[in-house]
Formats: C-alpha cells, structure tokens, sequence
C-alpha cells in the first residue's frame, strides 16, 4: 500500500504544480505581452524557412489535430476489452476535452495575439491535445503490461517526446503560436493528464478494495444452524 501511496502523491503533485505554473504563465502573459523569448524563438524559425523541409514540419501538426486524434482514439477505443473501454473512454473525455475546453477559454481570458493574425492564441491547442493524447496512450500501455520493461518504455517515452515538440515547433514555424503559448499547452495538458490519471487509480484502487469491505466482521461470522436458534424444534 507504501507504494501506491506515493504513486498518489506523485501524480497529486505534478498535477498541481503544473496547474499553478500555467496559472502562473497566463497571468504573466496577459500583462505583458510577448516576451523576449517569443520574439527571439519567431526570429529563429522565421531565418529557417527551408522549401525542402516546410512540407514536413507543416505536416507535423496533424499530431495535434483534434479532429484526427478524436477519431484515432474512438478507434482504439473499440479495441479495448470491455472492462477498460469504459475507463480508456472517460480518461481521453475528461482529459482531452476537459484540457480543450479550458484552453478555449483562457483564449479570450488571456488576450494573447497570434504572431500571423488577430485571433487568440494562448494555449496552443495543437500542443495540448498531442501531449495529452501521447502521454495517455503511455499511461494505458504502462498499466495494460505492453510497456512494462525499462527500454521499451524510456524508448517509447522518448519517441512521444518528440511527437509533441515537433508539434510545437510546427506551431511556431507557421507562424501561428508563440513559444509561450507552446509552453502553456504543455503545462495544461501536464496537469489534465496527471490529474485524470490520479482519479483513475484511485477509482482502480477502491474497486479493489471493495469485495474485502462488503461484509463486516459480524457478517463474517456463520449463521447459526435453526436447531441452536430454536432447541425446542
């Protein structure tokens, strides 16, 4: 029980910090503006403007395509067994458009600009829904048994990784998102993915528990045989 208690824990605290930093960050963003690492990061991709590479890294936003990944994870969804459809299906509801419907409202609460046109920017989406989706399609695939062994899973992670920075930078070199607003899709989609995942092993672990506190140490004992009750009869 030691070790579940500090999973909790772990999952309780990345959590947190991670809503408090993009708490944080959207303040800071409202304020001020962009900063002087979003200027420097849109001067950067807008001097590496290459005809050979553009295709590709455009391309790379499809990672963090809403659209596309709601489908592939309906998909996936009928592919589970039935007792974790239920549980696959609530995590990507909440955590997926949970994190989608709060980054659309910070949109106008914050008021960050776009750097290529007028319209709100702050999270970016695109980031947020790939490092969602990366990182729980990690967490199913840990807790199934496919992603059990110590190379398989750093290598997995590795490769999820940069699914979600090239998300990122694709978001930048079109033009469509500051690198803060890359930063803060990150930060929310961190603390949807870690918050779900704590209530579903919460839920896992109190489902496990459940048959041993169905009955009480008085209903543990046997009833008495109708002779020993009535000795009359």
């Amino acid at each position: 029980m030691k070790g579940w208690t500090i999973r909790y824990r772990v999952l309780g605290v990345v959590a947190i910090l991670s809503l408090i930093a993009y708490l944080y960050l959207a303040v800071l963003v409202r304020a001020n503006g962009p900063f002087a690492i979003d200027q420097a990061a849109r001067d950067l991709a807008q001097q590496s403007q290459d005809v050979a590479l553009a295709g590709l890294i455009k391309g790379w936003a499809l990672f963090g395509d809403w659209q596309i990944l709601t489908v592939m994870l309906l998909l996936l969804n009928l592919m589970c067994s039935r007792e974790t459809r239920r549980e696959f299906f609530f995590f990507f509801l909440v955590a997926l458009g949970g994190g989608g419907v709060l980054g659309q409202i910070s949109k106008p609460l914050v008021g960050r600009l776009r750097p290529g046109d007028l319209s709100f920017g702050f999270p970016s989406g695109h980031t947020l829904a790939a490092l969602v989706t990366v990182s729980g399609l990690l967490y199913w695939a840990y807790r199934s048994g496919f992603l059990r062994r110590p190379l398989g899973l750093a290598s997995s992670m590795g490769a999820g990784m940069l699914i979600v920075l090239g998300v990122g930078i694709s978001r930048m070199y079109t033009d469509s998102h500051w690198i803060t607003d890359v930063f803060g899709g990150v930060l929310l989609g961190v603390a949807m993915t870690t918050g779900v995942a704590l209530a579903l092993e919460l839920r896992f672990a109190l489902k496990d528990q459940r048959p041993a506190m169905a009955f009480s140490p008085r209903d543990s004992t046997p009833n008495p045989e109708p002779s020993s009750v009535n000795p009359e009869r």
